[in-house]
C-alpha cells in the first residue's frame, strides 16, 4: 500500500492502511486544513478589486478611506505631500472623530482618576468648557478642582501635534488663573504600573491640599 501523504510504500498494519505513521496522519490533516483555508482565502480575495495607493501606486491590502497608503496618509504634514494630497485627505477626514471631539465619553483612565478623588472626597466639577481666545471654540477641562485643572493624558498626547496644542493650551489657561496638573496614564495591570499609579496618587493628593484655593 501506498501511504498518502509521504507517499512511501508500507505493509498497511497502521490503522485505515491510508498511511503508514501516526505521523503522516496528522501531517495529512495538517496540510488538507491548510489548504482548504488557503482555497477559500483565495476565492475571497477573487471577489475584490484590487486597489492602488492614487499618490505612489503601491498596492493595497483593502480600500482605504482617503485611497492612499499609510506611508502617503502619514506625509500629509509634510511639504513632500502634494496639496491634491493633503486635500483629499482633508476631504476624507471631515466630520470623522478627533481626539477634542466625543465629550460625552469617558475614558478608562478617566474612570479611574474620577473614582480616585470621589475615595479622597475631592469636590470637583466635570469636562468644564473654557472659551479660547477666539472665543468661538472651546478647552475642555477634565477635572477642575477649585482652580486647578487636572488632566489625565493617554498616549494620544505624546504626538508632536498634541504636544503643542497642549502646551498653547496650558498658557492659556494659566493667563486665566488656572494651575494645570498633567497626569500621563500608564497601564495598572502589572505590580510596577500599580506601584507607579500609587506615586502618582500620592504626588497629586500632596500638589491639590497645597494648591487648592
Amino acid at each position: 500500500m501506498i501511504c498518502e501523504n509521504c507517499n512511501i510504500e508500507h505493509d498497511g498494519s497502521y490503522g485505515s492502511g491510508r498511511f503508514c505513521s501516526c505521523k503522516c496522519a496528522r501531517c495529512f490533516s495538517s496540510k488538507a486544513k491548510r489548504q482548504e483555508i488557503n482555497r477559500k482565502v483565495s476565492l475571497k480575495l477573487k471577489k475584490h478589486p484590487d486597489y492602488f495607493c492614487e499618490d505612489c501606486g503601491k498596492k493595497l491590502f483593502k480600500k482605504t478611506i482617503t485611497g492612499y497608503c499609510s506611508a502617503c496618509y502619514l506625509t500629509k504634514h509634510n511639504k513632500s505631500c502634494s496639496a491634491e494630497v493633503k486635500a483629499k485627505i482633508s476631504k476624507a477626514n471631515k466630520g470623522r472623530p478627533r481626539w477634542n471631539i466625543h465629550r460625552n465619553q469617558i475614558s478608562y483612565a478617566e474612570r479611574f482618576w474620577k473614582k480616585v478623588l470621589e475615595n479622597n472626597k475631592i469636590v470637583f466639577k466635570r469636562e468644564v468648557t473654557v472659551k479660547q481666545a477666539d472665543e468661538r471654540h472651546c478647552y475642555f477641562l477634565d477635572f477642575v478642582i477649585g482652580n486647578v485643572d487636572l488632566e489625565i493624558d493617554g498616549n494620544q498626547h505624546k504626538d508632536i501635534d498634541r504636544i503643542i496644542s497642549d502646551a498653547k493650551r496650558d498658557k492659556y489657561l494659566t493667563s486665566l488663573g488656572f494651575k494645570v496638573y498633567r497626569i500621563a496614564w500608564n497601564e495598572i495591570n502589572s505590580e510596577k504600573g500599580k506601584l507607579l499609579m500609587k506615586e502618582k496618587i500620592k504626588n497629586f493628593l500632596n500638589f491639590i491640599s497645597l494648591h487648592t484655593e
